[in-house]
Formats: structure tokens, sequence, C-alpha cells
């Protein structure tokens, strides 16, 4: 079971965004309505057949999925035009659920690996050739609902540009494109020709999205580079030396496709245009909590904003625009721990593998998603990059297991050859 696994996951999940745009031209379905009637068999087959793993992060964010669904149902949430089921069935995290249970109780081995590190690379190339080409022609491979739908016709006039990932979601290049530059990062060397092409694909397509939170989301990824301590000083030097000359090829590129970095940086970045609305609105929401979160500190509303809040927030923005406030707000403190541990056990678990393997590219792309829940919410679990950088964890966590066994292995060897020779 484990190699029909592994050829799913890799043929599946690192080019999600080309899936999702193939099931939508061909079928008009969301990637995520098929996905998950694809692994539930599979997870049916592992929880039947075997003695299943159940680690700290997943039992966690299985509980708080309960407790979303149970929400809802309690505040009558669920759209006229559907059902129970089909809404469970859509639940984002509840597809995180079930994927993470079949990544935990299944086996990835070296093989797989290097073919998913190949695999990350060529997306990231394919997306800074998207974004490049979207320069001039802001349409090509664009989900038509952007330029169809008018509550997001603004992100076009904008200019922002979403390389291959707005069949997926939005915010996908936010949170899974920082996530498989972090990776990449990690595991190639720095001889490699790959790696500064990675570094300038992270550079061209997060600035080129002009979203703010997805420029500090790679920021973030980029500094492992800096604060692994194992990387010599004169290769830091060197990555220095990549990412200014990475910066000099975004500038370049600019002047072929006369494309005003300028403007960019006033307009989106400094907000000198808009008068710091986007500040104001996370002002603003902060504001909103703390007057409206002691009214129901312990369990929450339920997921939703009510009237009384849209209109405290004078239309800022629809919701509090803070992830962790908003959750706080939805589902009370009891809901929201439960989300906030499994984060915290992801995360720890993460630290472990980087300070074992200097593995860290799961780590430094879990906080890269934990900062831009700073600015917005979007706590989507199933995204690409965080089901591949759990995919990372598991398999050096079997590693780290596997030692663990040859070395006791060893130790007993060990210890029946110093017993042979004292009974000599």
């Amino acid at each position: 079971m484990d190699k029909i696994i592994q050829f799913l996951f890799l043929i599946l999940f690192p080019f999600y965004p080309l899936w999702a745009w193939l099931a939508y031209t061909t079928t008009k379905l969301y990637i995520n309505k098929i996905v998950i009637l694809l692994v539930i068999p599979i997870a049916l087959y592992l929880l039947i057949t075997q003695k299943n793993k159940f680690p700290k992060y997943l039992f966690f964010l299985s509980v708080f999925t309960i407790y979303h669904l149970i929400s809802v149902f309690i505040n009558d949430l669920i759209p006229l035009n559907t059902n129970w089921l089909y809404f469970i069935l859509s639940d984002t995290n509840f597809l995180a659920c079930v994927v993470f249970f079949i990544i935990e109780n299944s086996h990835f081995d070296e093989k797989f690996i290097h073919k998913l590190n190949r695999s990350i690379f060529i997306v990231v190339v394919i997306s800074l050739i998207v974004s490049l080409i979207q320069i001039k022609f802001p349409y090509f491979f664009l989900n038509p609902s952007l330029y169809t739908n008018l509550d997001y016709i603004g992100y076009i006039e904008q200019g922002r540009i979403f390389s291959i990932f707005s069949w997926i979601d939005l915010n996908s290049l936010g949170i899974s494109f920082p996530i498989l530059i972090a990776i990449l990062l990690s595991i190639n060397s720095t001889e490699k020709i790959t790696f500064p092409l990675t570094i300038i694909s992270g550079i061209v397509v997060s600035f080129l999205s002009r979203a703010r939170y997805v420029m500090v989301s790679a920021l973030i990824v980029f500094s492992q580079l800096f604060f692994v301590s194992k990387i010599h000083l004169r290769k830091k030097l060197y990555i220095l030396l990549l990412v200014i000359s990475s910066v000099l090829v975004l500038i370049g590129i600019a002047k072929i496709y006369d494309y005003d970095i300028q403007q960019v940086i006033e307009n989106r970045i400094l907000e000198k245009g808009s008068g710091l609305a986007s500040a104001r609105a996370r002002v603003t929401s902060y504001e909103v909590f703390l007057l409206k979160f002691p009214e129901h500190p312990l369990f929450g509303v339920g997921p939703f904003t009510r009237l009384d809040v849209v209109q405290l927030l004078r239309g800022s923005a629809p919701l509090i625009h803070v992830g962790y406030l908003s959750y706080l707000y939805f589902y009370g403190i009891i809901g929201s721990l439960f989300l906030f541990l499994s984060i915290f056990f992801l995360l720890k678990n993460a630290w472990l593998i980087g300070t074992r393997y200097v593995f860290w590219g799961s780590l430094y792309g879990l906080l890269s998603f934990c900062f831009a829940n700073i600015t917005f919410v979007y706590f989507n679990f199933s995204e690409m990059g965080i089901i591949l950088a759990v995919i990372y964890l598991k398999y050096f966590n079997d590693k780290s297991l596997l030692e663990l066994s040859d070395d006791k292995k060893l130790q007993g060897i060990l210890e029946k050859n110093k017993e042979f020779l004292e009974n000599e």
C-alpha cells in the first residue's frame, strides 16, 4: 500500500495547481472535492488493516475540526443549497485530517523524497515562468472566477499576479509557494544550479504578487540561510550575493517588461496612495476584538461574523482581519486552543527535525504560514505546501526511529560480545 500512496502523493500534491486547473476546465469541479473522494477509501483501508499512529498535532487538529463542524450545526450555518454530508466533505480541514492520517500511517522512502525534491523544483520554475508571462498577459492561466466575479476583480485592477496558484485559492500563492521555497533551500546544496534559481524564483514571484504578506513570508523562509549555524560564513556571503543578484535580475526584468517597481513599493508596500488603509483595518480589528470577545470568551459565536461586528468594523473589512483574533472570536478560548495546540506540536516536531537533521524547510515554511495569519484569516491546513511540509517531517521522523532501532540492535550485539568475552 505504501507504494500506491507514494505514487499518488508524488503525482498529486507537488503539481496540485495544475491538477486544479485540469479539474476545473474539464469538470468545473474544485480539486478538493475530487481529492477527498480519493483519499477517504485509502484512510479507511489503513484504519482497518493496521495499527494506527495518531500524533498530537493531528489529534488536536481533528478535535478542532469536529468542534468547528458542531459549531456550524448549532448555529445553522450550512448553506441552503447543500446538505450536511456534502458540507463535511467540502471542509478543508476535514480533508487535511484525512490526508495527514494517511501520511502518518505510511512510509516514505529516500527514493520517493528525491523524486519529490525534483517535482517541487519543477513546480517552482513553472511558477516563475507563468508569473513572468502574466506581467504582459495578466489573464494567462488565471482562474476565470477572478475576472468574472466583482468581489475579486479588484485584485486584477491592482495588478496582482497569482502565477499558477489561482486555481486552488487566492491565498495559495502566499501560503504554499513560500513553503516550497523553504523546502528547496533546505535540501539543495549551494553548489547546485537549482539553488540560485530557487532564490531568483522566490524573490521574483513573491514581489510580483504585490502582496506584502507574501513578500514577508519569502523573507522568513530565506532567513533560514543566515540563521543556520552550520552554513559557513563564506557560503553566507555567497548567498547574500545571490540575493542581491536576484534583486538586480528583478530590476532587469522590470525594465524589459516596463514594470513599475517604484509604484509597487509606494502603493502596495508603503501604501502611500491609500493612507495606510490596510494597517488601519487591522488596528480596527484589534479594537473591535477587544470590545466583542469578552461577550463570548469560552466557546465563541460560531464561524461567522455577526452584524454588530461588521458595523463596528465600518467597512474596513468584512471580518476581524487578524487570523488568531478572528478564530478566538469565532470559536472562543476552548475551540481555538485545539487549533493553536495543533500548530504548536507541528512547529515543535519541525524544530526537533531541524536540530537533528539540519532540515529547516518545514519549520520555516510553517512559520511563514503562522505569520500570514497575523495579516489575514486563512487557517487552511489542506494547502499543498503544508501537506508537503508534513510529508518531509514524517520521512525524517521515520528515519530517526530507524536509526534508534539500529542503535539498540548494535548496543545489544556489543553487550552480548562483552558477556562472551567475560565468560572466556
